[in-house]
């Protein structure tokens, strides 16, 4: 075996441990704060964390882009840390815009339900803010990896979980719970672990002080546009259900739809892992070939992702038919309705991002602006006629209604640019 593929090995298997010391690291967090918190208390901690995929757009597509010019020669080291910087003062003026003002955390938080003045609209805020800041972890994630310090970057990740970890073991114990404490304790060891890492670049940036070029910081810019967009438009449907959870579930209704749909992530975190580690060295020919090994790949990928489904789905009903999640929340937490419903919804989403990474990892982009404006068009229909009449179920029906047409549409097209490729080489006949 060489060093390379050894390495490839030890990055794959730590970047799944970290990812999975985070995903656990998230389900003991939601037990002790449905156990210690009141269920508006801990619906409020549940919806940020379920709108972390809409503040993670204002990552702004740089990590893509500064991996892709960098890795092209494009764009310097010199150029990177200064991006880094720039996108960090972003992040903390937007933060100190968040905590300063509560029009932002308003557009998220609905006042028919959240009093501006109480103390979980403040916790909302503070949680909102670190959130924020912490979009600038998935830059400097990336560019670890692309420096080949991948191992460092999914160190970080398990610090981060392990601090978290930590720190609401501890506080699981207090007579006096206060939910402005819980989200420090579990969202700003995602800012502070980071924080020495973000000062070495900046000192870096400000004593290797190289002349500027205009021209480049553009260029840079308009790169990270298009994958900004691409991201934009996938987080708006795929972050649509805490949005409408907040609008038209109660406190309760939340904590078990945040319940249900955090149970499966464990599977999405070994699935995602897998098929992204996979096509990693997918190009627009090899998936127009339609090469054995890319569609081996994918159904790989798919059974994976749809066992591990299955497996969550079974595991947790099978728990809590022995009373496990009432004994450790001392509340009925599960609603089996809803488990089923987010079976279905997650089933189908596996077949939905296989396809989507493997169009990504070939860098066919066409296709993926096509998918998501139908998810988000058709998503925001079913979800608005379905929320309030329906509550969790019919969200998560409806994410799966519009994931099965989304990946229909998908390998529809996937099949047709191998297909058109295929009449292409057919030698044309006298």
């Amino acid at each position: 075996m060489s060093h390379q593929h050894k390495q490839s090995i030890i990055f794959v298997l730590s970047n799944l441990g970290g990812k999975s010391v985070a995903a656990l690291a998230q389900l003991y967090a939601i037990f002790i704060f449905s156990k210690i918190h009141t269920p508006i208390e801990a619906s409020v901690i549940f919806l940020l964390l379920g709108y972390a995929i809409w503040f993670q757009v204002l990552e702004l597509g740089l990590s893509q882009t500064l991996q892709n010019r960098f890795n092209a020669r494009k764009s310097a080291a010199a150029d990177v840390r200064l991006m880094i910087v720039i996108h960090y003062v972003f992040v903390l003026v937007l933060a100190a815009c968040v905590i300063a003002s509560p029009l932002l955390p308003r557009l998220l938080l609905p006042a028919e339900h959240y009093d501006a003045k109480g103390i979980e609209f403040r916790a909302f805020s503070i949680g909102m803010a670190l959130m924020i800041i912490a979009t600038s972890n998935v830059i400097l994630q990336r560019m670890l990896v692309v420096l080949n310090k991948g191992l460092t970057a999914n160190t970080l990740l398990i610090l981060q979980a392990l601090t978290s970890l930590v720190g609401l073991a501890l506080y699981a114990h207090t007579d006096n719970p206060n939910i402005v404490i819980s989200v420090l304790l579990y969202l700003a060891p995602q800012v502070l672990i980071n924080l020495p890492l973000i000062i070495n670049v900046a000192r870096k940036v400000h004593y290797k002080r190289t002349q500027r070029r205009k021209d480049q910081f553009r260029a840079i810019c308009t790169d990270a546009l298009g994958f900004w967009t691409l991201n934009v438009l996938s987080a708006v449907f795929l972050g649509a259900d805490y949005y409408f959870s907040a609008h038209y579930l109660s406190s309760e209704q939340i904590v078990s739809y945040h319940f249900a749909t955090r149970f499966f992530f464990l599977s999405f975190v070994v699935y995602y892992a897998f098929v992204q580690h996979q096509s990693r060295r997918l190009t627009p020919a090899a998936l127009r070939d339609g090469a054995p090994a890319m569609r081996k790949m994918m159904r790989n990928s798919a059974i994976i992702g749809v066992a591990s489904v299955t497996l969550i789905y079974l595991s947790v009903i099978a728990l809590d038919d022995l009373h496990l999640f009432e004994h450790l929340t001392n509340k009925n937490v599960i609603d089996h309705s809803l488990m089923l419903a987010a079976f279905f919804y997650f089933t189908i989403r596996v077949l939905r991002d296989v396809g989507l990474v493997t169009l990504s990892s070939a860098g066919i982009k066409s296709v993926l602006y096509k998918v998501y404006v139908v998810e988000v068009v058709l998503g925001f229909t079913l979800l608005t006629l379905t929320a309030q009449r329906f509550n969790g179920v019919g969200i998560l029906v409806s994410m799966g209604v519009t994931c099965l047409v989304s990946t229909l549409i998908l390998f529809y097209l996937i099949k047709k640019l191998i297909t058109a490729h295929t009449q292409n080489q057919v030698p044309g006949t006298m």
